[in-house]
């Protein structure tokens, strides 16, 4: 045999056997990364979400401390009218598509008192959020066009509601405190007082994130938080800081697949995850 030809032979590539045994260390090592990079993954977008409504909270600050302690009014608008009382963002019901995709409502003084203070749109969407609006027309396979909300986060309804607000009992449960200035914040504590939440996407909808207290004629949720990180929500308090905090009820891990809504009816009693958000909205009036 020729020498030159068997050299050429031996050094003609890997095996069969070979790249096979290459494509199983590459599969294992994928395996092993892949949980780590999710994780990375998941902390990252909580940690950003974190940093989102503590420059909210900031700017809450901030309003106030440029209207005599005020805070700034919140609550739920219809129609945008810009001769009503401006809230912290224009918002509506779950019908009013362009309350949740129009920018103006975000970056407009016309509608939204933290216009001025903020221009931003990333800071009020939790990055983690894969919420979409199914809007009817533009998608001919589909009936319709799915597009994200351009919000993530509502604010407790009990701080700076607006007439409106007080005068409903299905949103403030009557013989509860509300905060109309900073220096109304004495119990429960600042770092015990909830300002902004992520609200669950099939959930959010008024600027204002309602509770009902102890009493209320439904003994539930009227906005479900989000459990976007892991099970978890973030919550930013009016101390400043914020913090994620593990859900633990099933019946507080909804979905929705993006046509439909959840509702504001339901009860669901003994929920530990609502006598938590609870204890951190407001406290018995005196």
């Amino acid at each position: 045999m020729d020498a030159r030809v068997s050299c050429r032979s031996q050094g003609a590539g890997f095996t069969l056997i070979e790249l096979l045994v290459v494509v199983g260390i590459i599969a294992i090592l994928a395996s092993l990364l892949l949980p780590a990079l999710a994780k990375a993954k998941i902390q990252a977008q909580r940690a950003q979400c974190v940093g989102n409504q503590r420059q909210l909270t900031l700017t809450w600050l901030l309003y106030a401390g440029d209207h005599n302690e005020r805070l700034v009014p919140n609550g739920e608008n219809h129609p945008p009218d810009p001769d009503r009382i401006t809230l912290w963002v224009y918002g509506e019901s779950h019908p009013n598509i362009p309350a949740f995709t129009n920018s103006a409502y975000l970056f407009d003084a016309r509608y939204a008192a933290f216009a001025p203070y903020l221009t931003t749109p990333s800071i009020y969407r939790c990055p983690a959020d894969s919420g979409k609006l199914f809007v009817l027309g533009g998608n001919a396979l589909l009936g319709g066009s799915v597009v994200p909300r351009n919000r993530s986060y509502s604010l407790n309804g009990y701080l700076g509601p607006t007439p409106e607000m007080l005068t409903t009992s299905e949103y403030i449960t009557p013989n509860y405190h509300t905060f109309q200035k900073t220096s109304d914040i004495v119990a429960p504590s600042p770092s015990q007082l909830f300002v902004f939440q992520d609200v669950n996407p099939a959930s959010i909808c008024f600027p204002a994130f309602i509770v009902r207290m102890p009493g209320n004629p439904i003994d539930g949720f009227f906005h479900y938080p989000a459990a976007n990180h892991n099970r978890s929500g973030v919550l930013a308090f009016a101390d400043g800081h914020a913090e994620s905090h593990r859900w633990q009820d099933p019946r507080t891990l909804r979905t929705s697949d993006g046509r439909s809504i959840l509702v504001h009816k339901e009860a669901s009693p003994n929920n530990s995850d609502l006598a938590w958000i609870r204890e951190r909205t407001t406290v018995r009036a005196r």
